[in-house]
């Protein structure tokens, strides 16, 4: 089982490493996650989960 989730993984790496449009995809879905982390909605959030 460890194997199988290995070789998932590897190969999807190589894909979004290794191809144009596997880039693209990581490079759009970085670019929603900063937006995200930048919202201050989200910064409210964490601001009071680490005065905790």
């Amino acid at each position: 089982m460890k194997a199988t989730t290995a070789l998932v993984i590897g190969a999807a790496l190589g894909y979004f490493l290794g191809t144009e449009k596997g880039r693209s995809t990581l490079d759009q879905a970085k670019g929603w996650a900063t937006e995200t982390w930048n919202d201050p909605r989200v910064q409210e959030k964490v601001s009071e989960f680490t005065k905790s």
